[in-house]
């Protein structure tokens, strides 16, 4: 009997690993479309479509490799953390890519958060919190400091404590949902 519920456990956990990849393939295909639609017309360059396009491949493989790994019980773990950073990055990349400050992709960082609060920890998700907050910033930083004449240095401040801000508060409209109290791990 105890073996039996052991073996549910174990098949939960790879359907949890299973579904999100099947989830971010979905996430895939519909960034795809958009850079399809935006490169007919013409609103990227050349060098922005081609890197989306190496983004987009990079985290295919990424996700096609969590959803084989997704079967062993004993990755869940690593290949559910591994997925949040590979999309904190992608955001990142997204971000920059997108004028910083001036993105329209900065939902892009709740992905990671969702992601992460499948294993149930409030520490990992105010870590992945934490993290998806600082690339933000260094994208949107970076940018502006590349570009400096693109916006104002108060509007960059702004800018971050705003979304900044709403990463954080929902992180915490996360744990509210997920049921990760005070006292959870």
């Amino acid at each position: 009997m105890i073996l039996l519920m052991a073996k549910k456990k174990n098949n939960q956990n790879d359907l949890d690993v299973t579904r999100l990849s099947r989830t971010l393939y979905f996430l895939i295909a519909v960034v795809a479309l958009s850079v399809v639609i935006f490169d007919s017309g013409n609103l990227l360059t050349r060098d922005a479509v081609n890197q989306r396009w190496l983004l987009l491949t990079l985290l295919l493989g990424a996700n096609t490799t969590a959803w084989f790994l997704g079967s062993v019980a004993e990755l869940k773990k690593a290949v559910v953390y591994g997925l949040s950073l590979i999309l904190i990055a992608f955001a990142g990349f997204i971000t920059y890519w997108e004028r910083g400050m001036a993105s329209t992709s900065t939902i892009l960082y709740v992905l990671p958060l969702l992601v992460v609060a499948t294993l149930k920890n409030r520490h990992a998700l105010l870590g992945m919190a934490a993290l998806s907050a600082g690339t933000y910033a260094f994208a949107a930083v970076r940018y502006f400091n590349d570009f400096f004449n693109e916006g104002y240095r108060i509007q960059l401040w702004g800018n971050l404590a705003q979304y900044i801000g709403i990463i954080f508060v929902t992180t915490w409209l996360i744990m509210i949902i997920a049921g990760l109290r005070h006292d959870s791990k």
